[in-house]
């Protein structure tokens, strides 16, 4: 069964969302599927919006993400809000189009492999939505080699705007980071913890294979009053597969991103498993019931959960709007 001239494996719902691939058996090919335009588009996608790092203070530091919020500005001003962002501002376009990229070739090569599902409207293939997950964990992955030494970076500087003002700050700046981190722990240093990371991007299955349901979802509604634009469709789908993807992966960036701050001297953790043991015990009270300390537990790992929600759907629905835009745009021109 071959797939239809003019479609990718990005197709969510035939016929608006296009494709560069126009034969499986020229993939690479002149006219067939552009293994590099996944990450031209994914640079233009890039969204450098982060949350704050109330995860990784000492418990009571802050009342929530207003507290933060609030005490940061009036602390250092609000330049501190994007403080340790400078790297990870000139990575984070680059580390956005490894992710769209490899995505779109893994989408590709699973099509090919196995993940492909027919379609119900014609004799056709698309690929499945188990395809679409499996290639965003894959993703993931390729993503989180990438981005943990700036994240790592972006996390210690962070921190620091939370300690008391009579301790010095350890670190000047990005590079002052590396050198020290390089110096105490060796150039491995900077990918401590890089276990928690893929664990974390494991997620982005949840991401994209969300985003797949729903586009699906909204094409159901051709024909009804619910009927939308290609764009307002992706800009939704978009919106709720990142909550689908906060929800599963917060608390495993939340692990993530106390590996990172760690002392480069004297390491609270001694791994990824460490970490979710203590994190897990820290709020523990023998004179509370077993309900209480469950509630105090899970608390623990969705640190932050509010700012997150706050910032998810509009940043990701954009992110994933301008990707496909992109993607559609590229398939035009060709």
């Amino acid at each position: 069964m071959a797939l239809d001239k003019g479609k990718r494996p990005e197709e969510v719902s035939d016929p608006d969302i296009v494709d560069d691939i126009q034969d499986t058996e020229k993939v690479g090919q002149a006219n067939g599927h552009s293994p590099f335009i996944g990450f031209a588009a994914g640079i233009c996608s890039g969204t450098p919006f982060r949350h704050y790092k109330i995860q990784c203070t000492p418990t009571g530091t802050f009342n929530g993400a207003w507290d933060c919020f609030t005490k940061t500005i009036s602390k250092e001003g609000p330049r501190a809000l994007y403080k340790g962002a400078s790297v990870p501002a000139v990575s984070w376009g680059i580390t956005d189009s490894i992710l769209m990229g490899s995505l779109h070739n893994y989408r590709a090569v699973l099509l090919r492999h196995g993940f492909a599902e027919r379609t119900l409207k014609r004799d056709s293939e698309r690929l499945s939505i188990l395809g679409h997950s499996v290639a965003g964990l894959f993703a993931g992955w390729t993503n989180a080699a990438i981005a943990h030494p700036t994240e790592v970076i972006k996390c210690k500087l962070q921190l620091q705007l939370v300690q008391p003002e009579h301790i010095p700050k350890q670190f000047s700046g990005p590079f002052d980071v590396v050198r020290q981190t390089v110096a105490e722990q060796g150039i491995t240093g900077m990918w401590r913890g890089l276990g928690a990371s893929f664990i974390y991007r494991s997620c982005f299955a949840a991401m994209f294979g969300g985003f797949e349901i729903f586009n699906r979802l909204f094409k159901s509604f051709d024909g009804t009053r619910w009927e939308m634009s290609t764009e307002l469709a992706n800009f939704l789908a978009g919106g709720m597969a990142s909550n689908m993807y906060w929800f599963t992966a917060l608390p495993l960036d939340n692990i993530k991103n106390r590996i990172m701050v760690d002392s480069i001297k004297t390491p609270r953790y001694k791994g990824v498993f460490d970490a979710y043991g203590q994190v897990w015990r820290e709020t523990y009270n023998p004179n509370k019931g077993f309900g209480w300390n469950a509630i105090a537990r899970t608390k623990n790992f969705y640190k932050g959960f509010v700012p997150v929600v706050l910032r998810a759907f509009p940043t990701n629905a954009a992110a994933l709007a301008v990707w496909e835009g992109v993607m559609r745009w590229s398939t035009a021109k060709s």
